[in-house]
C-alpha cells in the first residue's frame, strides 16, 4: 500500500471515529437532558407534596401531643361550630383564630397537592412501580381523613377551592380566611373544621392517629424518592 493509500485510510478511519464519538456524545447529552427534564418535572410535583405532607403532619402532631399531655389542644378551642366563622373579622383570623384556621388551611393545601399529583401521576416518571406505590399512599391518606368524616369528594372539593387557576398556586392563609368568611364557600370545608374542633377537644384520637400514620408513610416514601433527609424530623427540628 502506497503512502497515499495509507494516508487516505487513516483519514477515513479518523473521520469515522470522530463521527462516532460525536454521535455518542450527542446521544449521551440527549439522555442527560431527558433525565434532567424528567427529574425537574418530578420535583415540581413531589417537592410541594412532600413539603405540605410534613406541614400537615407537624400541625396535627401538635394536637395529638397536647391531647396526650393535657387532654385537649387549647389554642384551637376557639369555636363551637363552623358557622361561627361567618361573623369573624380579619383581626380574629390573624389573632385568636390563627392556631385553628391555619391548621385547617395546611390540611386543605395538602388536599390540593394530592389532587394535583394524583391527577398527573401518569405523566410522572418514577422508578419501577413507585408510581403505583405513590398513588396507593395518597389514597391511604384520603381514606384516613374519610374515616374522620372528611369524605373523599369533600377533600377533593376543598383542594380545588384552595388551588388558584390558571396561576397554578395555592391560596395564601389570608386568602383562605377570606374564603371561609363566605358562608356558601365555607360550607364545603365544614367537615374539616368539625374534625379540627373535635381533635382540639381531645375527641377522635384514634382517627387522628390513623391520619398521622398515613401522612408519615407518605412522607417517608417522598423522602426516599427525592433522596432527601427526613422531612418530618427536619420540621420538628425547625421549631427548636
Amino acid at each position: 500500500m502506497n503512502t497515499l493509500s495509507v494516508t487516505l485510510v487513516s483519514a477515513l478511519t479518523s473521520g469515522a471515529i470522530s463521527m462516532g464519538l460525536m454521535w455518542l456524545t450527542s446521544r449521551q447529552q440527549w439522555r442527560d437532558g431527558k433525565r434532567t427534564q424528567r427529574e425537574t418535572h418530578n420535583l415540581s410535583y413531589l417537592n410541594p407534596l412532600r413539603w405540605h405532607t410534613a406541614e400537615a403532619h407537624h400541625r396535627l402532631s401538635l394536637y395529638a401531643t397536647s391531647v396526650d399531655q393535657h387532654g385537649s389542644y387549647r389554642p384551637a378551642q376557639v369555636l363551637n361550630e363552623p358557622q361561627e366563622l361567618d361573623s369573624k373579622d380579619a383581626a380574629w383570623f390573624a389573632g385568636m383564630g390563627v392556631a385553628l384556621v391555619s391548621s385547617i388551611w395546611m390540611t386543605s393545601c395538602l388536599f390540593a397537592q394530592m389532587n394535583r399529583t394524583r391527577r398527573d401521576i401518569p405523566f410522572l416518571r418514577l422508578p419501577g412501580k413507585d408510581d403505583t406505590r405513590l398513588a396507593a399512599l395518597i389514597l391511604k391518606v384520603h381514606v384516613a381523613f374519610a374515616a374522620c368524616d372528611v369524605y373523599y369528594a369533600t377533600q377533593s372539593s376543598i383542594g380545588n377551592d384552595v388551588a388558584v387557576e390558571p396561576e397554578g398556586r395555592l391560596r395564601s392563609y389570608r386568602e383562605f380566611c377570606e374564603l371561609l368568611s363566605q358562608p356558601d364557600r365555607r360550607v364545603w370545608a365544614d367537615s374539616l373544621v368539625w374534625f379540627h374542633l373535635a381533635i382540639a377537644n381531645g375527641e377522635r384520637r384514634p382517627s387522628l392517629q390513623r391520619a398521622l400514620d398515613a401522612l408519615q408513610e407518605l412522607s417517608v416514601f417522598l423522602d426516599d424518592s427525592l433522596v432527601g433527609g427526613a422531612s418530618l424530623r427536619a420540621r420538628w427540628d425547625a421549631e427548636l
